[in-house]
């Protein structure tokens, strides 16, 4: 497990437009995806580009923006936001006055090169808006089980967007909730926490964290998360390698004793 913070939720001042690497195959060798978290000011732009070698998620994790798609730009809130496949066009407009702070995820590649903007002349298309129904208890880990109070929502998947090789979800854990230590064999994770906390959970014992915090977790790695008594923990999470739950793998511990 690797332990990341996310310095623009916290207390640090934001600069004008800033980019902060969380995951690659630079900072984590091995690493089945990318991710980075990107803050721009009101009136900033993320000028329009494609990707040829990489399918990407944008979320706004705070602030409002536009995305800039065809005649009609998609206004987003924060929990929404764009899948794109390769070599379709990416731009965004921050319009909120505080700003906004977006996560993005890279499928596909763990190249920070594969992530540098191209000419989008050829790019078909502008990729298509994710957002979900209110957090829910999904049937998918309903069927796995080893969860307690725990609520899901599917962004970006195989079924839902046609993702390849990266899904996006948020989870809330509601007071007393957790998920017991589990693996993907075939994917890596990242967890990320918006409000609220509680304890990673590894074989070695738990590992705090707190809003603003990310764990990152390779393809095999035992985990699971703990929340506060008495608090709602809210996050963003998903996996880099496979487009769906199935795709990842899912293993109880206690199915291994």
């Amino acid at each position: 497990m690797i332990r990341r913070s996310v310095n623009a939720l916290g207390n640090r001042p934001r600069r004008r437009k800033d980019v902060q690497w969380l995951v690659n195959g630079d900072v984590v060798p091995g690493a089945l995806g990318m991710l980075l978290v990107q803050t721009q000011s009101k009136g900033t732009e993320m000028h329009t580009h494609m990707l040829p070698a990489a399918e990407s998620v944008t979320f706004l994790l705070s602030g409002r923006g536009d995305w800039i798609a065809g005649r009609e730009p998609w206004p987003l809130a924060p929990g929404q936001g764009v899948y794109n496949p390769p070599d379709t066009c990416r731009a965004f407009r921050a319009t909120d006055d505080a700003g906004a702070i977006m996560l993005v995820v890279y499928g596909g590649t763990a190249d920070p090169g594969d992530a540098l903007p191209r000419a989008s002349d050829d790019a078909a298309g502008c990729g298509c808006r994710i957002a979900g129904a209110p957090d829910r208890d999904d049937s998918a880990l309903r069927a796995a089980g080893g969860f307690i109070d725990m609520g899901v929502r599917w962004l970006a998947t195989t079924q839902t967007v046609g993702t390849r090789a990266l899904v996006v979800a948020t989870s809330t854990f509601t007071p007393g909730g957790s998920h017991e230590l589990h693996r993907h064999p075939h994917a890596d994770e990242f967890f990320l926490v918006l409000q609220g906390g509680g304890d990673h959970l590894t074989q070695d014992g738990p590992v705090r964290l707190n809003a603003g915090a990310m764990a990152y977790i390779p393809a095999g790695e035992w985990h699971g998360f703990r929340t506060d008594p008495g608090i709602t923990t809210r996050t963003v999470y998903g996996y880099l390698g496979a487009g769906s739950l199935a795709q990842a793998g899912y293993e109880l511990l206690e199915e291994k004793k």
